[in-house]
């Protein structure tokens, strides 16, 4: 399942610190892309250029896990993210409370979740991801206690067989 998640949607969401724009989003990003590779999500997160800034052709960076798109030239994220799912939409899931871009990605096929239930979803498989690992941690003796031990129950047989 691939996901495209409305950048400035789920930002302004749930960032709610002091910091200076920027910092906060890559803050935001770092943050997301830990969550996003732990439980190892195929995500491409679509945010507007800065009109300043922005090239003819859309602009990406791909982190650990998660894929940073900025929309080309003279079209928002919500435009540019309805052009990518006119390409392809099968088995794709957008991320966004944005009803109007919601009805319309629908009609070009994909399926549609709120902020909310994806923060959810983040949530519930992190915790689910890191209980597991939790458990395959095994803890192992070393070389030398194992050493160490074997000749204390060795000593111990010994004595018991010559009491």
């Amino acid at each position: 399942m691939r996901y495209l998640i409305d950048g400035y949607n789920l930002f302004f969401n749930i960032q709610k610190s002091v910091l200076p724009l920027q910092q906060k989003r890559e803050k935001f990003l770092e943050d997301l892309d830990r969550e996003i590779a732990l439980i190892k999500m195929d995500a491409t997160l679509v945010f507007d250029s800065n009109q300043e800034h922005t090239e003819s052709f859309p602009s990406s960076k791909k982190m650990q896990a998660l894929e940073v798109v900025f929309s080309p030239k003279h079209l928002s994220a919500d435009a540019y993210i309805l052009e990518l799912l006119s390409w392809n939409s099968h088995n794709t899931t957008l991320v966004t409370s944005d009803r109007e871009l919601s009805l319309k990605a629908t009609h070009l096929g994909a399926t549609t979740q709120p902020i909310e239930e994806f923060i959810a979803l983040l949530l519930k498989r992190g915790a689910k991801k890191t209980a597991q690992i939790e458990e395959k941690v095994e803890l192992r003796e070393s070389n030398a206690n194992m050493q160490r031990l074997l000749k204390i129950f060795e000593k111990k047989l010994r004595d018991d067989e010559n009491a």
